[in-house]
């Protein structure tokens, strides 16, 4: 198997019905990071187990467990405790469906010259307005970068060298923390792509459990909300946080 100088960084807490997926769709890419560390925030569940069912099949998994603080704390501690000059965060309901999703993920990033990058999002979920939904975000992401470069953190690609001294993501962020580093790096200078080519699948949790116009509007109120009182002094802190789901959500 081809090994690629690319870091592969994931935050968990109580991700037991999920990080196994992922792994399973990292373990089947034509193409394998050098590295994948997961930062898991003291999960409550079997989180840790199935990490360690895969690293016999992934030799390069590595994991390290910290206490619950903010999800941007453990994606700045996956870079550290990694050195591939390319790094690309995901979250852990993720999965890359498609083989050549991290070949053609780099492909395209490389030849973009892209030092801050992400690519589409689609759930895994063939309900049409999950669909919608999706795509409606993903439209968002691609209009916002000409105006105002903005997105989620469900995949984000940046080179090692940018991440490290634009200062990564700010730890006292709970909400916004990926929004807020985007837009600070492009201010910044940083040539940010919207990639084509891959597309990231994810699951739609937060849809069933939220609902999806209370989701929508959760959204807009958090983003005048960071208008108002700024990323740190967002209320909507206290509606939705890291890890606030229950291990058996879906």
């Amino acid at each position: 198997m081809k090994t690629v100088d690319l870091a592969v960084v994931v935050p968990t807490l109580n991700e037991e019905k999920y990080i196994g997926r992922l792994l399973d769709s990292i373990y089947s890419q034509t193409v394998w990071p050098k590295e994948i560390f997961i930062v898991d925030a003291t999960s409550r569940d079997l989180t840790i187990q199935e990490i360690k069912k895969w690293q016999k099949k992934l030799p390069q998994l590595k994991f390290c467990q910290i206490p619950k603080f903010s999800i941007a704390r453990q994606r700045n501690l996956g870079v550290n405790k990694t050195s591939s000059s390319k790094i690309l965060f995901l979250d852990a309901d993720t999965v890359l469906v498609d083989p050549k999703t991290l070949e053609k993920y780099l492909k395209e990033a490389e030849e973009k010259n892209a030092r801050l990058a992400v690519a589409e999002n689609f759930p895994l979920s063939h309900h049409w307005k999950d669909i919608a939904y999706f795509q409606a975000a993903n439209l968002g992401t691609r209009v916002g970068k000409f105006v105002m470069p903005a997105a989620v953190g469900i995949n984000i690609y940046c080179k090692r060298s940018v991440f490290e001294k634009l200062g990564g993501f700010d730890e006292s962020i709970k909400v916004g923390e990926d929004i807020e580093m985007i837009g600070r790096f492009a201010k910044k200078g940083v040539l940010y792509e919207v990639l084509e080519e891959p597309k990231i699948y994810t699951s739609v949790r937060r849809l069933r459990k939220e609902g999806r116009i209370r989701l929508v509007l959760m959204m807009i109120n958090s983003f005048i909300n960071t208008r108002i009182f700024g990323y740190r002094g967002n209320p909507i802190v206290k509606e939705y946080e890291f890890g606030k789901h229950s291990p058996t959500d879906s």
